[in-house]
Parts: structure tokens; C-alpha cells; sequence
């Protein structure tokens, strides 16, 4: 369990110290929010095709680590292809490879974590947290060195922090493998015809939309308002630093109300912060309500991802991570970022967070309904 603590712990450090800053990123070599915006919807659309059939491979290998090192290996090499290559055609080719792999290493290392934290009696949310706490702290110091020396040098960094990464993985420990006896349509199918977990994937898009709107526009939102952009590393820290606690919360909240109520209060929390947001331009309130945030995000990653594994049968559980995945930040993340994009050029950033309200309040309302309207297929589940 330390072992799979440390990945976790550095897995997030990684992302802390790349994905907050691409929209400056890109943004500051010139291109427009609503080119930014098509570039990670790319990255999204990806990972529609990317994450599935990943966790499908994942699933059927002798060794589910296999998938998960050349993923975290793949990615930040080719993420340095992004300071050769010039002007929007070749950023958007480079994006396909870049993607590909980028999104498909966390849902895969989630679906290892569950099998192993439930096998040996550990909640996911106490080895999840480490990478919170990662977070927070990658995403502090980060923030004030970018906002020192600029945010070119984002992909070394991610570069750095992923080698580590790999170092790890070698120790992972072992999670059961279990071989299906059937093709990969096959194996897409069942996923589609499992409808009370397609519900369950549709009704978490809007609210984790939202959620990717917000991570990838809020230094644009800093930008727009006048705010000191070297506060934007706070700003993140901020949100992942209370969700160390609040996955410890998340866990026994869980038990106490069930679910799909736990996923609706963390709906409801999103849509207070994006309100305020909309309300009020305060660079103090603005980083206050980033604790909202991270509770939010704790209640939804350490609850979807037991909810996603009690619909899983054996054998299939990385793929049915990776397309909660996909659907959840690759189809919202397509229609997010480049909505987000035009929404901002068109009628600002504050307009941009009434939206995201609306987006989660609507999620909000689903999950209670979907509560009562469908069962899951394992006995594991708590609704």
C-alpha cells in the first residue's frame, strides 16, 4: 500500500505541474481562447477512442502494469514534440499521439488501485488522498515559478516528474488478472448495453464538464479579470489541499447517505463556487472558493470510482474506468473547452462560470432521480 501510495503521490505531482498552465501555455505562443479551446478539445476527443480501447488492452494482458508504464512513458516524450513543432496544424497532429497516451494512464491506474485497495481491505479514497496532498503542493510551487519565469519550460517538468513515476511502477504490486474469452466488440458491447451504468457515466458528464471547463479556463478567468497570474499555482493548491481531508470525509459520507446523494451534494458545491465566481470579481474570494472545489472533487473522484467498479464483472474492470473516463473529460471535455473558448471571446468569463452553474445544478437533480431508477450489477455497490 505505500508503494501504491507513492504513485499516486507522483502521478499527480505530474499533473499538477503541466495541466493547470496548457491553456497559458498555448496562449502565450499566440494562438486565441478559441484556439485554445480546440486544442484540448482534440486532447479530449482522443481520449474517447484512446482511453476505451486501452483499458480493453489493459484488461486482456498478462500484466495489467504492462499498459499503465508505456502510457506514463509514452506521454511526456512526445509532449516535448510541442517545442519543435510550429503553427496550429502541426500542435494539432502532434496532439493525436500526445493525447492518446496522456489520458489513458490515470483511469487505467485507477482501475489497478481498486483491485488491490479491495483486495486488501483498504478504501480507495486513503491511498487516492496522497495524490491530492501531490497536487496541492506541485501545484503551489509550480505557480510561482512559472509566474517568475513563464510557462515555456511546462513539458520538461512533466518530463521529470513522470520518470519518477515509471521508477515506481516497477514496484506496483500485482492485481488480479483474469482473461476474457471475448473479442474487443464484444467487449464494447456489453459495456453499451449495461444501462444502468451508462445512466450513471451521462449523468456525471455535466458535472465533471464543468469541473474540466474550470481547470483548464480559471487562468484564463485570472487573466480576464486582471488578477497577478502568479497566484494561479494558489489558486490550484488551494482546491487540491482540502481534498486530503475530504477524501477521508468523502469515505464515511459515503456510507452514512449513500452515493448517488454524495454526488449530487458534491454537484450542488461546484455550482456554489462557479456562482460566486459569476457574482463577484475578488482576487481573495475568487481563491476562498477554491476550497469548494477541492471538497467537491474529493466526494466525486473517491466515490465514481467505486461506483464504476461495482458495475464492472471480472475481467473488465479497466475498461469500464476508462470509458467513465472518456465519456465523463473526453466527450465533456470536448464540448466544454470549445464551448468554453467561444463563450469567453464572445461574452467574457464571468458568463462563462453562470453556465457551468447551470451544467451542475441539472447534474445535481439527475443523480437523485437516477438513484431511484436504476440498480447496479454487483452486490458490492451502495447506493
Amino acid at each position: 500500500m505505500k508503494t501504491l501510495a507513492s504513485y499516486y503521490f507522483l502521478w499527480y505531482l505530474t499533473i499538477s505541474v503541466f495541466m493547470p498552465y496548457t491553456s497559458l501555455y498555448f496562449s502565450e505562443r499566440g494562438f486565441s481562447p478559441t484556439t485554445v479551446g480546440l486544442i484540448l478539445s482534440l486532447w479530449a476527443l482522443v481520449s474517447i477512442v484512446a482511453q476505451p480501447l486501452m483499458g480493453m488492452i489493459n484488461d486482456r494482458v498478462h500484466n495489467p502494469r504492462t499498459i499503465l508504464m508505456i502510457c506514463t512513458a509514452a506521454a511526456p516524450l512526445l509532449g516535448l514534440g510541442f517545442y519543435v513543432v510550429e503553427g496550429l496544424a502541426g500542435i494539432l497532429a502532434l496532439s493525436l499521439f500526445f493525447a492518446w497516451f496522456q489520458s489513458s494512464a490515470g483511469p487505467i491506474g485507477d482501475a489497478i488501485a481498486v483491485e488491490i485497495t479491495s483486495r486488501e481491505g483498504y478504501s480507495f479514497g486513503s491511498v487516492r488522498l496522497w495524490g491530492a496532498l501531490s497536487y496541492a503542493l506541485g501545484a503551489f510551487v509550480t505557480g510561482m515559478l512559472y509566474g517568475k519565469f513563464g510557462y515555456n519550460d511546462i513539458f520538461f517538468y512533466y518530463l521529470a516528474a513522470s520518470t519518477a513515476v515509471c521508477l515506481v511502477l516497477m514496484f506496483l504490486p500485482a492485481a488480479r488478472v483474469t482473461r476474457r474469452r471475448i473479442t474487443l466488440f464484444g467487449q464494447m458491447g456489453e459495456v453499451v448495453r449495461n444501462k444502468p451504468f451508462m445512466i450513471f457515466v451521462l449523468s456525471s458528464m455535466l458535472m465533471m464538464m464543468s469541473a474540466n471547463i474550470n481547470m483548464n479556463f480559471l487562468p484564463l478567468y485570472f487573466k480576464e479579470m486582471g488578477f497577478d497570474k502568479s497566484w494561479i499555482g494558489s489558486a490550484f493548491a488551494i482546491a487540491a489541499i482540502i481534498e486530503v481531508p475530504m477524501f477521508w470525509v468523502a469515505a464515511r459520507l459515503s456510507r452514512r447517505i449513500g452515493r448517488y446523494r454524495l454526488m449530487s451534494l458534491a454537484s450542488v458545491i461546484y455550482a456554489i463556487q462557479y456562482l460566486t465566481l459569476f457574482t463577484f470579481s475578488d482576487i481573495t474570494l475568487t481563491l476562498a472558493v477554491q476550497l469548494l472545489n477541492g471538497i467537491a472533487f474529493a466526494f466525486v473522484a473517491g466515490t465514481a470510482v467505486e461506483v464504476v467498479q461495482g458495475f464492472a464483472a471480472e475481467g473488465a474492470k479497466a475498461t469500464l474506468q476508462t470509458v467513465y473516463a472518456a465519456v465523463t473529460w473526453g466527450v465533456g471535455g470536448i464540448a466544454g473547452n470549445a464551448m468554453g473558448g467561444m463563450i469567453i471571446d464572445h461574452w467574457g468569463a464571468p458568463v462563462l462560470y453562470l453556465i457551468l452553474f447551470g451544467l451542475c445544478m441539472t447534474a445535481s437533480v439527475l443523480f437523485i432521480v437516477n438513484k431511484y431508477h436504476q440498480q447496479p450489477v454487483s452486490p458490492s455497490y451502495m447506493g
